[in-house]
């Protein structure tokens, strides 16, 4: 007996094929009706005896595309209806818009053999895709996925592609930038001036190869916006770059033709390897094997991020020379977002590119490359963006419609609905109004897109935050605003993650966090629920002289740590007038708030070992003081920083300094003490958790905050951790940093909405 179906289908199906999936799969199992995308999905029609649907409906879940994530299948019985065979019918609108949009994912394997194929119709085109691969999310500009509601929309397909979208062989069928030569979008090679230089693809590509080997700085368009190419292996080129970027210090990211490339200079392990030959293609951190690339790379660094090509053109780049490393560094001025519009980049980036390489489609949603990195077997988040953005996060149902604004640095916001939260791409630092106007027009994507109109918003405790504005600018205009202390938000993002529930213990080492005793914390042990936490204990404070601008100046902060345990009578770094300055300004209480950052005490100790004395870009001490300890040969026993006993545990931070100190003093290894400060750390970490799983019979504990992405120091305090036994969350899906931010402010505004 033959039934009649309306079947529901939720999740990621729009963009990866899923319409073609269904109307094969149907036509194979003889089964009648339709298929089409609308703002909630893909909604299916089915009529078929009871054992062929019982098959269909299992096997859309067993069979789907490699691109798709189900989410949930509804199905309700419908009246009865005749249908003619089985076909994709046009899409439509709901009174919902709940349909999550496909991340960009690199050209497929299928791809790249038609590209690479000289008899092929779509050799070397560069814009070659199917319905298993290419740009998503950076095209969308509404909802249902249609051609119509992307960038590729003012390209009217040809007759072949056209052939190609309708046949339900092929690989191309409802694809939406499906194109070729004839009818699709193309490249082209300017000067800074503006000036056309060339308009063939192969010419474009072998001359951009030239010009980078001549020590010439290309901006390349990419999916998410430009990218800055250089020859890696040329120092005059890649001094010039940091020269033109005002970059000194921070690290370029790399990109190499192969993994046979990569491998020949650097240590890739079968997790690293996995990752980069993923679909999603992120930067991976690596070590450095053997010289090949300029030091000045990754100055005073032996970890070096690097991604394999993405887009059909970047391999192109590559084919010539297969042993050519490429600096592919995001296309941005420092500090500021990366440029997606072609006037935009020629005005911001002429400054610093020779020439452009762009093509006449627009970036819809700008989008940086992630950026991962792994211990042993496990993989982490440094940044979430491209290939992973925005693919949502199940979690449990709210009635409230919610924003989570975020933090200042690292930026992402996330909006939550129903069962799902979407964090958006990585926005970065919000310190510009160039980052103030990224976050509003992403933010108004988001919720056109989604047709999304928060009740509640969910923000940072900092007064200071321009996210914190913002909500305060939403809670003027009626809606109800929940503050949610920073540290708590980085261990409920963990919670979250790992659906947890009750109390678990948290560990929140970061770099600044507002507290709500109004100092800067980050060196944080909570008792955390979803919805509370009490602070258990933390190091003491110490002064932070001259406030922000001596996050800049670590060597203040040296100071300021020297003098928190001897006074006027520092015994190591030279006293000069103007050390004497900042010991009166600390004692004077002079613009210096308290903290109790464990970032802060990483740029501190890098001052006192000589390590730095002013930074560049955030994290640089930190960076060359964990480079330090790698070098280190000490097999010292570690040491843990005596605690003071009360209520809230306080980590004797002058003590940790004596201790520094001391080694100093007595002409330690540099590298020796830089390793005994990190193995210090974790020690300490250890045992105060010991202390506090006694005090709060807790054995769960969740791992947060931006001084975990210091590999040495997390596997120190996950192994000494796992030796005693704890229960250990750490974020895999999200960022340490305040890229997870937005998720725990998610987490427990949905919690406190609940009473």
């Amino acid at each position: 007996m033959e039934s009649c179906c309306k079947i529901r289908v939720l999740g990621i199906v729009q963009g990866v094929g899923f319409r073609p999936f269904i109307y094969n799969l149907a036509k194979s199992l003889g089964i009648s009706g339709n298929v089409c995308n609308d703002t909630e999905g893909v909604l299916i029609h089915a009529r078929a005896h009871a054992q062929s649907m019982d098959e269909f409906i299992s096997l859309i879940r067993e069979k789907a595309p490699p691109l798709a994530r189900i989410h949930d299948i509804i199905v309700t019985d419908s009246q009865p209806c005749d249908f003619d065979g089985f076909s994709i019918i046009p899409s439509m609108h709901t009174d919902r818009r709940t349909v999550i949009i496909a991340p960009d994912t690199a050209v497929c394997d299928d791809c790249l053999e038609e590209f690479n194929d000289p008899g092929n119709f779509r050799h070397h085109y560069p814009f070659i895709t199917c319905t298993n691969c290419g740009p998503r999310f950076s095209i969308i500009s509404d909802i249902p996925y249609d051609r119509k509601n992307t960038s590729m929309a003012p390209f009217e397909m040809c007759g072949i592609c056209a052939a190609e979208y309708h046949d339900p062989a092929d690989r191309r069928f409802h694809t939406q930038p499906t194109a070729c030569p004839a009818c699709g979008p193309s490249l082209s090679l300017y000067n800074r001036e503006h000036v056309l230089l060339s308009s063939d693809t192969d010419s474009i590509a072998a001359r951009t190869v030239d010009l980078i080997r001549e020590g010439a700085v290309v901006a390349i368009k990419g999916v998410g916006g430009y990218l800055i190419a250089a020859d890696a292996a040329n120092d005059r080129a890649v001094a010039e770059l940091r020269k033109r970027k005002n970059r000194p210090f921070k690290p370029f990211a790399l990109m190499a033709g192969s993994m046979d490339t990569i491998e020949s200079f650097l240590h890739v392990s079968d997790t690293e390897a996995g990752l980069l030959s993923s679909a999603q293609r992120p930067i991976v951190l690596l070590g450095l094997k053997k010289n090949k690339v300029s030091g000045l790379v990754a100055p005073g660094l032996s970890r070096i991020g690097i991604m394999l090509p993405y887009m059909p053109f970047q391999h192109l780049l590559f084919a010539s020379d297969p042993d050519l490393v490429l600096i592919m560094t995001s296309g941005n001025i420092s500090d500021e977002p990366i440029a997606h519009e072609d006037s935009d980049a020629f005005s911001r980036l002429s400054r610093i590119a020779d020439y452009f390489v762009t093509y006449d489609r627009d970036i819809v949603s700008h989008t940086d490359d992630s950026v991962m990195f792994c211990i042993n077997s496990s993989s982490f988040f440094n940044r979430r963006s491209r290939g992973f953005v925005p693919v949502p996060f199940q979690s449990r149902p709210t009635a409230q419609t919610i924003l989570a604004t975020g933090g200042d640095l690292k930026n992402s916001f996330a909006i939550a609905r129903d069962s799902i939260i979407i964090l958006s791409q990585y926005l970065g630092d919000l310190e510009t109004p160039r980052g103030h106007e990224s976050f509003n027009r992403v933010l108004s994507h988001f919720r056109r897109v989604y047709d999304f109109t928060p009740d509640t918003v969910a923000a940072d405790m900092h007064p200071g935050y321009f996210t914190t504005a913002i909500a305060d600018e939403m809670e003027a205009e009626g809606l109800r605003c929940i503050r949610v202390q920073h540290h708590h938000a980085h261990i409920a993002s963990v919670m979250e993650e790992h659906d947890l529930d009750g109390e678990v213990l948290g560990i929140a080492f970061d770099g600044t966090g507002y507290g709500i005793d109004s100092t800067l914390w980050g060196s944080e042990f909570l008792v955390c629920t979803r919805d509370s936490f009490r602070r258990a204990a933390h190091f003491s404070e110490f002064s932070l002289p001259g406030g922000e601008r001596s996050i800049i100046d670590v060597w203040k902060i040296g100071v300021s740590l020297l003098h928190s345990r001897y006074g006027r009578s520092i015994p190591v770094m030279k006293k000069t007038p103007d050390t004497e300055m900042i010991m009166e300004i600390i004692e004077k209480k002079i613009n210096s708030p308290l903290t109790c950052s464990i970032g802060r005490i990483f740029d501190g100790i890098s001052a006192i070992l000589g390590i730095s004395e002013s930074i560049t870009c955030e994290a640089e001490a930190a960076m060359l003081l964990e480079e330090a300890a790698n070098s280190s040969s000490s097999i010292d026993r570690a040491w843990t920083v005596p605690v003071t006993e009360g209520g809230t545990l306080k980590i004797r931070t002058e003590e940790l300094v004596q201790y520094i100190a001391d080694m100093v003093l007595a002409k330690r290894d540099t590298a020796d003490i830089a390793m005994m400060f990190h193995r210090a750390l974790a020690s300490t970490a250890v045992s105060v958790a010991e202390s506090l799983r006694d005090r709060y019979s807790l054995n769960r504990i969740a791992l947060s905050g931006g001084v975990f992405q210091n590999r040495l120091l997390l596997s120190l305090v996950m192994d000494g951790l796992a030796e005693k036994g704890f229960d250990i969350f750490c974020p895999r899906r999200i960022p340490f940093n305040d890229g997870c931010i937005a998720v725990g402010q998610i987490t427990v505004a949905k919690e406190l909405l609940k009473s």
